[in-house]
């Protein structure tokens, strides 16, 4: 988790689109959720928004974000008492990615610094493009990195 809090705030936070950029630790939070659990899934996203808050200045929020990233994931959560098929966990981890990274872009864009754009262009920008990089990103990291783990 650390690494990916130094990788998000050093190369992924510098990629930025209206206020919007792509979050590494949302995806390994909701892959956490979908695969383990939504319980530990809330940990994981409090002790990663915490470490990554301590990077950015912000802990506070960083750690709301993240654990309400994990709760909402979690919901997506593949049981290995199902007997899920290769299709049933891909399609549970994007489905938790997206809602996941949409509602903490939410949360973000509306506690962020409201002096740095205008609501109304603040708030879909960052859930919109926010959303839609972070899943490009989450299609990346699955098909190179993911797939394997999420075998029969």
């Amino acid at each position: 988790m650390a690494v990916l809090a130094v990788i998000q705030h050093f190369i992924f936070s510098r990629v930025v689109i209206l206020g919007a950029s792509p979050d590494i630790l949302a995806v390994f939070i909701a892959y956490v959720s979908v695969i383990i659990g939504q319980r530990t899934g809330i940990v994981f996203g409090f002790s990663a928004g915490l470490i990554a808050g301590f990077l950015s200045g912000n802990p506070g929020l960083a750690a709301l974000i993240g654990t309400v990233e994990g709760f909402t994931a979690g919901f997506f959560h593949v049981s290995p008492d199902s007997h899920p098929t290769m299709v049933k966990k891909r399609r549970m981890f994007y489905s938790g990615a997206a809602t996941s990274i949409a509602a903490g872009n939410l949360f973000q864009a509306l506690l962020s610094n409201p002096l740095a754009l205008p609501a109304w262009v603040r708030i879909p920008s960052m859930v919109i493009l926010g959303t839609l990089s972070s899943m490009f990103l989450a299609v990346l990291i699955y098909q190179l990195a993911l797939k394997r783990t999420l075998r029969d």
